[in-house]
């Protein structure tokens, strides 16, 4: 089905005529007193009423513009009773609203189209932006999946709610992602050096502070990242037959299609979580690059303005315009200020100071560099420090090595036992509480409850046993 056979044809005249700022104007007015009715109506004197005191506070002559129905552009005038009564009146015949007769006792009513709320809602988004909670979304989309195995519709109430949640993330990425440069393009083009200092202001508090700061101190993607991947893992390997199950009976499609279906959904979650990396790195860099490029010109700006530095650099912009072939370098100056500023040609000088300058170079000859014989003992201890500080290192293949060592001679260990067996690798035993959420990791760990004290530090006591082979993850909280 084509747009046109739901909406009428002539829908965006009137926000394509002369008058578009009022139509779009009066079309958001009667919108926000009609979006919480039942059907997106209002009586058709509180229409007219609504109207009539949008353009009393207008205060300014108008023209209705004609619509193709026989009518004409009439004479300007004041009057709001006949602007509201012809504003409405295009409104209806270009199918934004429609008259519904009234009842014994009711009045007509004006009612907007139901195929153009969309269009409404979109123009109320565009003037209001909503603000995007990303920590709600990521957190309820964490809760979600942490709660599928308890739930018993588990692709309508959880599956279906993060596909949503993380589609509308990353929708709110990428128009955070464009609106930097579209706010700092906005404010400094077609600028003076004193509207871009007054409206730089204006980008710090609708992207630096209403979005990106926000976005990349406490809503951060990374926070959440291993949980929503663990919990997608799960989805596809434990889950998946109750998933295809409430996918069939939700989407109406027969048993055998329900799996692969899942499974390209769940794919398309881990693809949206990538992608939403892809737009933060994006966020960045265009935030770098569009306040750098906005202080570039303001300082162009500020150069090329009325003081003296700076009509001397139009001049000469002026003169470099007006070269066109290398012969004209060679001509001499008879402009009209070439009393008061002496620009030679290059035959005066000579070409040569034209060329970059060189460095100069002395006769003597380079002295040889001579380095210092090592001592070998002294290179072997500097050596073993750095293969000590490698092995020592907080990673996650140390981690996973001191773990199979642990491991190798007994099914489980406390983190006190092997602090006191490894107290020169203390870092790496905590190191095992901070991997353990990693789904390469080949153990599990048991938080007990209890805390103990090692080296100076306070810990609480965990027990680290092998991974499960049904790659559960056996920490408790």
């Amino acid at each position: 089905m084509q747009l046109f056979e739901l909406v009428s044809p002539k829908l965006f005249r009137p926000l394509a005529g002369p008058n578009r700022a009022y139509y779009a104007e009066l079309l958001l007015l009667l919108w926000e007193e009609c979006r919480h009715t039942a059907d997106y109506s209002l009586s058709r004197a509180e229409a007219v009423s609504r109207a009539e005191d949008y353009f009393a506070a207008v205060a300014k002559p108008l023209a209705l513009d004609a619509d193709g129905a026989g009518d004409e552009d009439e004479q300007p005038t004041r009057d709001p009773h006949l602007l509201a009564l012809g504003f409405l009146l295009r409104l209806r015949r270009t199918g934004w609203l429609e008259e519904q007769p009234g009842s014994y006792e009711e009045e007509p009513t004006l009612a907007f189209v139901p195929e153009v709320t969309p269009l409404l809602e979109a123009l109320e988004e565009i003037l209001n932006p909503r603000v995007v909670t990303y920590t709600g979304k990521l957190y309820k989309a964490w809760q979600l999946l942490r709660g599928i195995g308890e739930e018993k519709s588990p692709y309508e109430n959880v599956l279906h709610e993060v596909a949503s949640d993380l589609e509308a993330l990353n929708r709110s990425l990428r128009a955070l992602n464009a609106s930097i440069g579209h706010y700092i393009d906005r404010l400094t083009r077609n600028r003076t050096p004193q509207e871009v200092l007054e409206l730089f202001d204006q980008y710090e508090e609708k992207v630096v502070a209403a979005a990106y700061h926000r976005f990349k101190t406490s809503d951060n993607l990374f926070n959440y990242r291993a949980y929503l991947e663990e919990g997608l893992d799960e989805c596809e390997n434990k889950y998946l037959p109750q998933l295809a199950l409430d996918y069939a009976r939700v989407e109406r499609c027969a048993p055998g299609e329900a799996a692969p279906r899942v499974r390209a959904l769940i794919q398309k979650q881990r693809d949206a979580l990538e992608e939403m990396s892809g737009l933060i790195r994006q966020i960045d860099d265009s935030h770098i690059r569009y306040r750098k490029r906005a202080v570039q010109r303001a300082q162009f700006l500020l150069l090329s303005d009325r003081s003296a530095q700076g009509s001397v650099t139009a001049l000469l912009r002026r003169y470099a315009e007006e070269i066109k072939t290398p012969d004209q370098l060679f001509e001499p100056d008879d402009g009209p200020v070439a009393k008061r500023l002496h620009l030679y040609p290059v035959q005066v000088f000579g070409a040569k100071p034209l060329y970059p300058p060189a460095a100069p170079r002395g006769e003597a000859p380079l002295a040889p560099v001579r380095q210092a014989a090592l001592d070998p003992e002294q290179l072997k201890k500097e050596q073993k420090l750095l293969l000590d500080y490698a092995r020592m290192a907080v990673t996650e293949e140390n981690v996973e090595l001191l773990a199979r060592q642990a491991l190798a001679a007994r099914p489980r260990v406390t983190a006190s036992t092997l602090a006191a067996e490894y107290p020169d690798d203390f870092a790496r035993v905590i190191g095992l509480h901070t991997y353990s959420q990693s789904p390469r990791r080949d153990y599990d760990i048991t938080l007990t409850g209890e805390w103990v004290e090692r080296g100076g530090f306070r810990f609480e006591e965990f027990v680290l046993t092998p991974r499960r082979e049904d790659g559960n993850d056996g920490r408790t909280e």
